[in-house]
């Protein structure tokens, strides 16, 4: 179970560090995501880390499913979060009237709501991974 809280608590840490340069930055963040979500093409950091959470994942993802004891987290962590990420992959990174509504946020208060929306979220991956 150890690949799978190491990989619950690294969402976490990205989570929570990522919110916290989303409110420092406040709309300077904006660029990041127009960046990574608003052109035709991804730039290379953002396919490179795609590609090493996508193997962190399936790393993890191996460990959870030949792992003896099964934990209510650690389904929630391997399972159930993944499907949110490609629904979210669906409705935002590939579907271009939602590449929209991301890049068009603006105005350091409007990011900095966004940077507070993610903090729990940190919370709770932080909590699965513990539980996993």
């Amino acid at each position: 179970m150890f690949y799978i809280k190491l990989f619950g608590y690294f969402l976490a840490c990205a989570a929570l560090f990522t919110s916290i340069a989303i409110a420092l930055m406040g709309a300077r963040w904006q660029a990041v995501e127009q960046s990574a979500y608003a052109g035709e093409r991804r730039p290379w950091w953002f396919v490179a880390a795609s590609i090493l959470l996508i193997g962190f994942y399936l790393f993890a993802l191996y460990h959870f499913m030949n792992a003896a004891p099964k934990t209510w987290a650690g389904w929630v962590l391997m399972v159930i979060l993944p499907l949110g990420w490609g629904l979210k992959a669906a409705l935002v990174i590939f579907n271009p009237q939602g590449r929209a509504a991301v890049s068009s946020i603006a105005g350091d208060q409007n990011w900095r709501k966004v940077a507070l929306a993610r903090l729990p979220v940190s919370l709770l991956l932080g909590i699965l991974a513990w539980f996993s």
